[in-house]
């Protein structure tokens, strides 16, 4: 089993159980059962983040059904709005219904998210910025659900008592360092609202690497829309290299402004695979160009493009016949 809607969690299915311990279940319930399909997966997850890229300068995908986005500078009502907006527009250009959480932290966010998830009445948004709201979030958030805690952890905070958020909050500080160590104390102040967490702290391999603008005025050109994208695929080319990486595939996308009702829509992708592993600048730049000329449309005004690189490895580990754009 490696994923399971809200109802067949309640019947006790677990994660990475093997189908045949849960066969009765299964057939007890009337419960569904599909087979995996990746490469769906991996093309729905870069359709979705390819739009949130259109929602905010900074968006950093944290798993293939995850990212965190900034949304600094919003107000309450216009927060709520603009992350409807965002589900509204997922669903509409994907047919995948998605859960927004919001919060001061990220660990914050994962609690909203949480709760979007599991409370219909939230509607799919979960706002948590007053204090009161918080509260009742953390008191409703048990222990094992908190990001970084984990079941080895839960189990060891559950024999002094601690079974919820809101009590691991109100823990002392001391304790919790010498019991947890710097991990555990930054996860109790993330819950206090102090930003300090990053995704470090809870570490996943950079499996992409996303270059993208919002154009200063609407793109309508082929040579202008081909002009920026040699730009983004010299800028992240360098950003791979800097953390010397190498990328296998790699995908170009274009949007309009969604918000400006009165212009015509359009919203495009394409995947692309680069002949081998490579950092090259020049053949990542080209592959590029070759993509968006795939995707352009004559009579849209472009507002944002961008580039993603995917299968990303350590240079030193990949080598073959092919690695022509290495020192030896």
């Amino acid at each position: 089993i490696i994923t399971r809607s809200t109802e067949a969690k309640a019947l006790g299915i677990k994660m990475g159980e093997p189908y045949f311990k849960v066969k009765n279940v299964i057939k007890k319930n009337n419960v569904k059962v599909f087979s995996s399909n990746y490469a769906l997966y991996g093309d729905m997850s870069q359709r979705v983040m390819e739009i949130l890229l259109g929602f905010s300068p900074d968006v950093e995908i944290y798993s293939i059904d995850e990212a965190f986005l900034s949304l600094k500078g919003f107000k309450n009502y216009e927060l709520l709005t603009y992350c409807k907006h965002i589900r509204k527009t997922i669903k509409q250009w994907t047919g995948i219904p998605v859960s927004i959480g919001v919060g001061s932290t990220k660990t914050l966010s994962k609690i909203a998210n949480h709760l979007a998830k599991k409370n219909n009445a939230y509607e799919g948004v979960c706002i948590l910025k007053k204090k009161e709201k918080i509260n009742e979030a953390l008191q409703e958030t048990e222990i094992e659900d908190v990001w970084g805690i984990g079941r080895s952890l839960s189990k060891f905070l559950k024999k002094y008592n601690v079974c919820n958020a809101k009590q691991f909050a109100l823990l002392d500080r001391g304790w919790v360092r010498k019991n947890m160590g710097v991990v555990g104390e930054r996860i109790q102040l993330e819950l206090h609202g102090v930003s300090c967490l990053g995704v470090e702290l809870l570490p996943s391999p950079q499996k992409s690497c996303c270059v993208s603008r919002s154009f200063s005025r609407p793109i309508e050109k082929i040579e202008e829309l081909k002009e920026s994208i040699a730009n983004y695929g010299s800028r992240v080319a360098e950003k791979i290299r800097e953390e010397d990486l190498i990328a296998q595939s790699m995908s170009v996308f274009v949007l309009t402004n969604h918000f400006n009702k009165k212009e015509k829509q359009y919203s495009n992708s394409i995947k692309l695979q680069l002949d081998y592993p490579t950092s090259d600048s020049k053949l990542i730049v080209k592959r590029a160009v070759e993509g968006v000329k795939r995707i352009y449309k004559n009579g849209y005004r472009y507002k944002k493009a961008g580039i993603i690189l995917y299968e990303l490895h350590n240079s030193s580990s990949v080598r073959g016949l092919l690695d022509y754009d290495r020192p030896r």
